[in-house]
């Protein structure tokens, strides 16, 4: 019976929905993708459209179906990992009153520093109110103005009217919920990164004094619910749309960290993991909270709140940055494409990457493209490229770029081991690890050694879809998750580079420290 059922699971990411059908033991059957835009009405505003997920995870839910060549009624689950950090004020029927705050969003920088972070301050904080926050949920909003108590505070600043049509503030994942349900629920990991969960002992409840700070009651946000719950079942109406049979259970799932991090199989206390999406981070599961609040790293909830926290150094752009590369300074990519016989403009990346030697010929990439959250915590900061002679190519370029998001990973990943502890190894996931050439280059720039997961791209989704398993009974138990996760290949660092990217990294972090006042002139 096991092999005759099916799991659906959505990866709802920053730029793209990308859809999975696995078997109830994680074997990936087919795939799709589908791409929505990102609104920048003005410089720091990041916005996206809610219907624009719906219609991604529609459209993507029956071409894996179509690609399969199953029936509707074979499909046991469905769930969801998302982008997270996503604000979405929404009226008494779930209906958007405006376009979503994106996560890179950092209009409420200002307003967060004076109605929040008052005097008197350390480091920019308000001591009193940054104890309270840091005992009861383990972190802290930052200074960038991208966390959802700024951005409340903005919305009622700025759109009293829409303010006052709101009845409920939601994440990205919780919408996509509600569509299929009509419940209005999130999961925990989410809930602890709005900065307002009372997280002690997994208590995941909402504090009033810590909503307060947002200007509202908890009955404006969500019941917290754990990321294995059954949150509801699909409604006829949602059944008609999405092309699922009316009642398959609905399990809550988990934000794109915790999730990616659930199928990265890295389980065990002490274990790393490396993602390169359109965002970056190093994670590492643990059974106690900790917390760095100078370099903005910490522990979020997990996708097993009884038992682990994920210890996080999040950055804002890494993959991103190729994007930008791709599709802003290739011009005529396609032709280049075609030229050089290659399936994806991403192969071509990495040849031309390849034919440059390690270190770019002294040529840096800090990859801050729109502020940076760990290590640096500012919002002003943006990208560069540094040290740009005449005998610098385009080829110099790629590599600059993928080196330079290495760098900034190294940064975080050394944050989080002061923070947990040294460890000699990671796991890649995220799909920055499909390129080869962009694993060996993480190895030798950290110098640890690199495990890529099975289909990293889809970490995420393949995680909650095993979570969604174990919650249908598929699966025994959470550790066992990890056994149906396997490693592809492993990248050992090159002893040849090690004195290289070692003096190239202490200039990568020189060039924040030497120009961060320039910075914050610049970009204020």
């Amino acid at each position: 019976m096991a092999e005759t059922q099916y799991i659906v699971a959505h990866d709802m990411g920053t730029s793209s929905n990308k859809a999975i059908l696995t078997t109830v033991h994680g074997k990936i059957i087919a795939e799709a993708k589908a791409h929505y835009p990102m609104y920048h009405p003005v410089p720091h505003y990041a916005e996206q459209d809610p219907f624009d997920w719906w219609n991604a995870v529609c459209e993507t839910t029956r071409q894996v179906l179509e690609q399969a060549k199953i029936s509707p009624t074979l499909v046991a689950g469905i769930t969801f990992s998302s982008q997270t950090q996503c604000f979405i004020p929404v009226d008494e029927t779930g209906t958007p009153v405006r376009r979503a705050f994106s996560w890179l969003d950092g209009r409420s920088a200002n307003i967060i520093h004076q109605k929040l972070w008052t005097p008197p301050r350390i480091m920019g904080y308000n001591i009193i109110k940054l104890l309270k926050l840091l005992t009861i949920t383990g972190g802290s909003p930052g200074h960038t103005g991208k966390d959802q108590i700024g951005k409340i505070l903005w919305m009622k600043t700025h759109e009293p009217d829409l303010f006052a049509r709101t009845h409920k503030f939601i994440d990205a994942k919780d919408y996509l919920i509600h569509r299929l349900t009509g419940n209005m629920v999130t999961s925990a990991d989410i809930a602890h990164i709005w900065w307002m969960l009372d997280t002690r002992k997994n208590r995941n409840t909402w504090h009033p004094d810590l909503c307060k700070y947002a200007g509202i009651s908890p009955d404006k946000l969500l019941e917290v619910k754990p990321s294995a719950a059954i949150v509801g079942h699909i409604t006829k109406q949602a059944a008609l749309e999405i092309g699922l049979p009316e009642g398959v259970p609905v399990v809550n799932g988990a934000g794109d960290l915790s999730a990616a991090a659930l199928g990265s199989g890295a389980l065990k206390e002490g274990e790393f993991i490396v993602n390169i999406g359109t965002c970056g981070w190093v994670g590492s599961h643990e059974t106690k909270r900790r917390l760095d609040i100078v370099h903005y790293a910490g522990c979020i909830g997990s996708t097993n709140p009884d038992k682990y926290y994920l210890a996080l150094a999040h950055q804002q752009t890494a993959g991103v940055c190729l994007e930008w590369l791709k599709d802003r300074i290739l011009y005529h990519k396609d032709q280049l494409q075609q030229e050089s016989h290659v399936r994806t403009i991403y192969i071509l990346l990495d040849q031309l990457a390849a034919s440059v030697p390690p270190g770019s010929e002294g040529l840096i990439f800090t990859p801050w493209m729109y502020g940076e959250r760990c290590p640096l915590d500012d919002d002003t900061v943006r990208a560069g490229l540094y040290n740009v002679s005449l005998n610098h190519s385009r080829e110099h370029i790629v590599r600059a770029v993928l080196e330079g998001i290495a760098f900034n990973l190294r940064w975080a990943m050394e944050t989080l081991e002061k923070l947990c502890r040294p460890v000699e190894e990671m796991r890649f996931i995220g799909g920055g690890a499909q390129s080869d050439l962009w694993c060996q280059i993480m190895a030798d720039v950290t110098n640890k050694t690199i495990h890529r997961v099975e289909d990293p791209g889809y970490a995420g989704a393949k995680g909650v879809a095993l979570l969604t398993s174990m919650t249908l009974g598929f699966i025994p138990d959470y550790e066992t998750i990890s056994s149906y996760i396997q490693i592809d290949r492993t990248f050992k660092p090159n002893p040849e580079t090690r004195a290289l990217y070692d003096r190239l990294f202490k200039e990568f972090k020189n060039l924040y420290k030497q120009n961060r006042a320039w910075f914050a002139r610049m970009n204020r």
